[in-house]
């Protein structure tokens, strides 16, 4: 019986630690949707390199909403699957934008991106989690 009580409180541990490293990069990719807001110039610098100036004002202009959109999806716990596979190629685009950009001047900025890689893949496949929104809605759902 103690074992039993000890699994559920290990389970339930596990739980609230993908909770808070769910909400953690939500909030990590919202705030860096607003610094690309605020400073434009750094997403400009990374994105110009390679691509025509046509193509960066659209993806320049998107790519900031997208950090901020899936980053408040992935906090609430709602299409959190989907914001992430929207998320992938961005963080993956700007890890290759920044290891061809030389390196050296955004090292910082390339572990960054790889950790966050990392931790959208982690999430992606444990998914949204018992805290999450979409679970809140379908408890809802089945009490009606």
């Amino acid at each position: 019986m103690a074992n039993k009580k000890n699994r559920t409180g290990a389970k339930q541990s596990n739980k609230l630690i993908l909770l808070v490293f769910r909400i953690i990069l939500g909030i990590i990719l919202f705030a860096k949707g607003i610094s690309f807001l605020r400073d434009k110039a750094l997403l400009e610098n990374l994105i110009s390199n390679s691509i025509t100036e046509e193509k960066f004002s659209i993806v320049g202009l998107l790519i900031p909403y997208i950090h901020i959109a899936g980053g408040f999806f992935i906090i609430i716990g709602l299409y959190i699957r989907v914001s992430i596979l929207i998320q992938l190629p961005i963080i993956i685009g700007a890890i290759i934008l920044l290891l061809e950009s030389g390196g050296k001047p955004y090292q910082g900025e390339i572990l960054f991106a790889t950790l966050i890689l990392i931790m959208l893949l982690v999430q992606l496949v444990y998914g949204d989690g018992l805290y999450s929104w979409r679970n809140l809605l379908n408890k809802e759902k089945n009490i009606t």
